[in-house]
């Protein structure tokens, strides 16, 4: 088993991710959630990745949103190709390197977040859903 870490270095790209792809008003938002995700770990980390990457194909296929069906199909697809690149670095990749599974789940989390920006952009960051998310992966230590 792999030695549980904390804060949640999942946790710790989202908030990475939150500041590559966030205007700063809502990377700021973000930083109201320090002090939760600073009481979190690592032993969640593999569902909150998996709920990561589900909530991404079904916010990118939301139908009551302006998002046409090509984007579920387009994250699927986003999906199994990091799951592929990552296997492959992990495995290649320089010694000491996280391995496969860590850079799947890595992904899958910038991914997210990435989608909640697109999200943000076009229907408003009044109606980006990344503050429910990140509750929800946060919650998720407790479970």
């Amino acid at each position: 088993m792999a030695k549980v870490e904390a804060p949640s270095p999942l946790l710790g790209t989202f908030v990475d991710a939150a500041q590559k792809y966030f205007p700063p008003e809502q990377f700021a938002l973000v930083h109201t959630y320090a002090a939760a995700i600073a009481e979190t770990t690592s032993a969640r980390d593999p569902e909150r990745a998996r709920h990561c990457a589900l909530w991404a194909i079904e916010k990118a296929a939301d139908r009551e949103r302006s998002h046409p069906r090509w984007r579920e199909v387009q994250e699927l697809h986003q999906i199994w190709k990091d799951a592929w690149l990552g296997t492959e670095f992990g495995l290649l990749g320089p010694p000491h390197h996280l391995g496969p599974v860590e850079d799947v789940r890595i992904e899958w989390v910038e991914d997210a977040v990435d989608v909640a920006a697109k999200l943000g952009e076009e229907d408003g960051w009044d109606k980006s859903p990344w503050e429910p998310l990140l509750r929800e992966l946060i919650e998720m230590e407790g479970s």
